[in-house]
């Protein structure tokens, strides 16, 4: 089922993690001072850092969830139990929020270690590091994970929706991978257009992913 306003979607999550990683260049080139030190760092800032981030985040991913289960119950017509979809939610976002940030705290660490001896290699000034840097807090960054995990969160709401509805109602219903058909497919996704999803690797297969997953006509189990 496609997500309904993805594109408003995907610019709202992107725009908020911009904003975010501006500021925490701004905060890690305070912490790295001048002349930069890595170890001017705190160790809890790579450890806890991504929480901030978590607070703006995680609600979004929380909504799209939500909307993707909400769609697919009125879709298929059967209702479950909400309370049990909203606990999901909070549960998944969560927990997928901070491992999602978390991974990106860790990239941005190795990133900036590799970097900063170049600051001394090639005689470079505060500015020319604060440039350099913004490789791992940039737009394009930001305009991945959004669009990645705006696929990954309305995927995930509808799998909820739909294992909810296998325990209470006894219905079972076939996972289609759907690609977006138009000129963005890449050769990853392709071949998935129309398959069932047999090896539980659901959307989205790489970042930047925009595909969804149709499903078949619920069947009742024996």
């Amino acid at each position: 089922m496609e997500l309904i306003n993805r594109d408003a979607l995907e610019r709202k999550l992107a725009r908020i993690l911009g904003r975010d990683l501006r500021g925490e260049l701004e905060r890690l080139m305070g912490y790295l001072g001048n002349p930069p030190l890595l170890t001017n760092v705190p160790y809890d800032y790579w450890q806890n850092g991504w929480r901030a981030i978590a607070k703006d985040v995680e609600p979004i991913l929380m909504d799209i969830y939500l909307a993707q289960a909400e769609g697919m119950m009125l879709e298929i017509g059967i209702g479950v139990d909400w309370g049990m979809v909203n606990t999901a939610a909070a549960d998944w976002s969560r927990r997928h929020g901070e491992s999602v940030l978390k991974e990106l705290f860790n990239t941005t660490y190795e990133g900036v270690s590799r970097t900063i001896p170049r600051y001394y290699e090639e005689d470079w000034s505060i500015s020319e590091l604060s440039t350099a840097l913004e490789r791992w807090h940039s737009p394009i960054r930001a305009e991945m994970i959004a669009i990645t995990e705006t696929t990954r969160a309305s995927v995930e709401g509808e799998r909820a929706l739909v294992e909810r509805l296998m325990k209470e109602s006894g219905i079972r219903m076939i996972p289609i991978w759907l690609t977006a058909k138009d000129e963005r497919v890449c050769p990853i996704c392709s071949p998935k257009h129309g398959k069932e999803i047999t090896d539980g690797k659901f959307p989205p297969a790489h970042p930047r992913c925009r595909c969804n997953v149709g499903w078949d006509l619920p069947e009742v189990i024996e």
